[in-house]
């Protein structure tokens, strides 16, 4: 949340002081994206909530960031730069503030052993360098861990790639084929927000129990596909705002996507997991627009300048392929996790003969189970309760 102030802040200097130059606002602004919030709050909630309630409660979430991106359009239209300028950095100095002051660790003192025995004792400066440059790949690679993981991350890529083009293209798309003013705009922010928050906050939830986790995937992606080829075929902007309002049910392929994931890797991992998939997504954002991009300059001049959607709705039903060749228990909600002996839960007991400190492990990989074989039988029993 600190790295988000950066921006705001030289917005409001940039209008105190007509000589700062600008370049330093742009500069800033990948900075922030160093550490994504959104992504460090989804393993906050995969921390403190069960497996069956994760993909709501990231729905929830993304309710209320899109609750704020309904009303936005609004807070333009009635206040000018200046003050909405000064408006987004209070909002941002108070959410900093109620994160230092109010948001605990979330992520439970069992998992943080957990992770401090898969991590070298003693390394030397060879290996920290090492593993300082080898992180990022080395992060990266739990999507590569099995076939589910790269399937997962072909739907996130894919469908990255068609959001990202949708809201970075849609809007110039409309003002140049159907003279969208500001009016409009607001409009369709609204439409998308507004339903949006109804999708995540009350439909979403009943569908996930009804159909289960793989089905929404697939049921998202199938709305991707339709809304898309409406925005292409569409001849009026009411054809633009129907499309808008069905590109709500896309929304929630990301929070069940990544609640997939988190129902898949042990407690310690949810933060690289989630940030891992941002990456990718961030990878489908910059890849998506410019692909996009290219078909509409081949196409603009012809009688079908929304052919790029058409290319969009394309790559979601390519997505609906790959969600319907996920495993019918994908979600992990049952024994997933523990055919897979992914997941682990340990609880901290203190070994009274010694005063150490050691786990009891439910489920855990197989050489620390061999490990647990050979501790005297006073702790053997702390192991098999």
């Amino acid at each position: 949340m600190f790295l988000s102030l950066l921006q705001p802040i030289f917005l409001v200097y940039m209008q105190i002081d007509a000589n700062f130059n600008p370049i330093w606002y742009y500069m800033v602004t990948p900075i922030t994206g160093l550490v994504s919030w959104f992504a460090v709050a989804l393993s906050s909630l995969s921390d403190v909530m069960p497996p069956k309630w994760r993909a709501p409660s990231f729905g929830i979430l993304l309710a209320s960031f899109m609750l704020g991106f309904a009303f936005s359009p609004l807070l333009a239209v009635t206040f000018d730069h200046w003050t909405i300028s000064v408006i987004s950095l209070s909002m941002h100095v108070c959410v900093f503030a109620f994160a230092f002051f109010f948001l605990p660790e979330t992520l439970p003192l069992s998992a943080r052993r957990e992770f401090s025995l898969e991590e070298p004792t003693n390394p030397n400066i060879q290996q920290k360098i090492s593993s300082l440059l080898l992180a990022p790949l080395r992060e990266l690679s739990i999507l590569n861990r099995n076939g589910l993981f790269r399937l997962l991350s072909a739907l996130a890529f894919f469908s990255g790639m068609v959001s990202a083009a949708d809201q970075s293209l849609l809007l110039y798309y409309a003002e140049d084929q159907f003279s969208f003013n500001d009016g409009d705009v607001a409009t369709m922010f609204v439409i998308m927000g507004t339903l949006g928050i109804v999708v995540q906050a009350t439909i979403m939830k009943p569908l996930n129990d009804c159909i289960g986790e793989r089905r929404v995937v697939m049921v998202a992606f199938a709305f991707g596909a339709i809304h898309n080829i409406i925005y292409g075929l569409a001849t009026s902007k009411r054809g633009i705002f129907i499309g808008v309002a069905l590109g709500s049910f896309v929304a929630m392929s990301f929070p069940t996507i990544s609640a997939i994931k988190s129902n898949n890797v042990r407690e310690f991992e949810q933060g690289r997991v989630q940030g891992a998939l941002y990456s990718l997504s961030a990878l489908a954002g910059a890849v998506g627009p410019a692909s996009l991009r290219i078909v509409y300059h081949a196409t603009s001049k012809t009688n079908f300048p929304g052919s790029m959607f058409i290319f969009a709705s394309f790559l979601y039903v390519f997505a609906v392929l790959c969600a319907y060749a996920l495993p019918h228990d994908v979600g992990g909600t049952t024994s997933s996790l523990t055919n897979t002996k992914k997941k682990s839960s340990i609880v901290v007991l203190q070994n009274t003969d010694s005063g150490s400190t050691y786990g009891s492990l439910e489920t855990m990989q197989e050489p620390l189970l061999a490990e647990c074989t050979t501790r005297r039988p006073s702790e053997q029993q702390h192991f098999e309760t």
